[in-house]
């Protein structure tokens, strides 16, 4: 498990068994007067959480290497619900950060071997892993983060910067849309992306953007 603090995570797999999603906020039904799940075009917290469920499945199969930047589970008793929506999630390998709101993922992680790894039914295994993972998935540096960072490793050689936490507001501003343009970023929450995006649209996403390397390292 110390690996992961200078080692990158490699991945050699088809581009679309490679996913990766942020804050999916699965449970939250906050008391508020515009909650999040209608503000992603649901009637309820059931149906979006179901929504969310067949939306990662439409794309994922039993080989399927998943990246879930954050934020991920919300509620009481996190760990019990977590282990059930890691159950019905399709995936091989699943890589999860704890974001900034880390119920399921705090409990859970404290009962897991050293090397932070659980495996379910001896078919998936979960990783549970920091908010700043490194992958080279085919080859290409990629920097997973569940905040946005402005620079980051291998950024001047081509690496992608994949984020969430945000939930489609950068672009309200002009200090963030400046951000947004400024490289090779993508934010991945479910605002921006209802269905979680393989690794092959996410290297067209980055294929049509400019690089512009904010990084002493240029």
């Amino acid at each position: 498990m110390k690996d992961i603090f200078y080692k990158p995570v490699k991945v050699s797999s088809t581009d679309h068994d490679v996913l990766f999603w942020g804050c999916m906020h699965y449970g939250h039904d906050p008391k508020w007067d515009v909650p999040i799940w209608k503000t992603r075009g649901y009637d309820s917290s059931i149906e979006h959480d179901e929504g969310l469920i067949q939306n990662w499945n439409s794309k994922a199969n039993s080989k399927t290497t998943g990246f879930l930047l954050g934020d991920t589970l919300f509620g009481y008793m996190g760990d019990e619900r977590m282990l059930k929506l890691f159950n019905r999630l399709s995936f091989k390998e699943l890589y999860i950060l704890p974001g900034n709101h880390h119920a399921g993922y705090k409990q859970l992680i404290d009962t897991l071997p050293p090397d932070n790894v659980l495996v379910i039914n001896s078919e998936k295994k979960v990783h549970f892993v920091p908010n700043y993972l490194e992958v080279v998935v085919n080859g290409q540096a990629i920097v997973c983060s569940h905040f946005p960072i402005l620079s980051w490793n291998a950024q001047a050689k081509g690496a992608y910067h994949l984020f969430a936490h945000v939930h489609g507001n950068l672009g309200r501003s002009e200090l963030g849309r400046l951000y947004l343009s400024t490289g090779l970023n993508h934010e991945v929450s479910v605002e921006v992306n209802p269905f979680p995006l393989t690794f092959g649209e996410i290297r067209a996403i980055m294929r049509a953007k400019k690089q512009t390397v904010p990084d002493h390292h240029a």
